[in-house]
């Protein structure tokens, strides 16, 4: 069995930048509803038919996670 090189960096290098924007999505998001509540905007008000809208509780990262995307020069 053999691994073509090519196709798996490829998939890899795809994946990585697929984590790279979840995470900067999630801190995105954590920092909007964070200020959201704070800054004075003001807040619509929901019908009594409709549904507020729910804050998502995002997972925190953990510091291992976070180091894979810190590009480490080798000296």
């Amino acid at each position: 069995m053999t691994i073509e090189l090519d196709t798996t960096l490829a998939q890899a290098e795809v994946l990585f930048l697929s984590f790279q924007q979840l995470v900067a999505d999630m801190d995105r998001r954590r920092v909007e509803q964070g200020s959201s509540a704070v800054d004075g905007l003001r807040r619509r008000r929901w019908s009594s038919t409709a549904p507020a809208p729910q804050q998502v509780a995002f997972p925190e990262l953990s510091e291992e996670l976070r180091e894979l995307l810190v590009a480490r020069r080798t000296s």
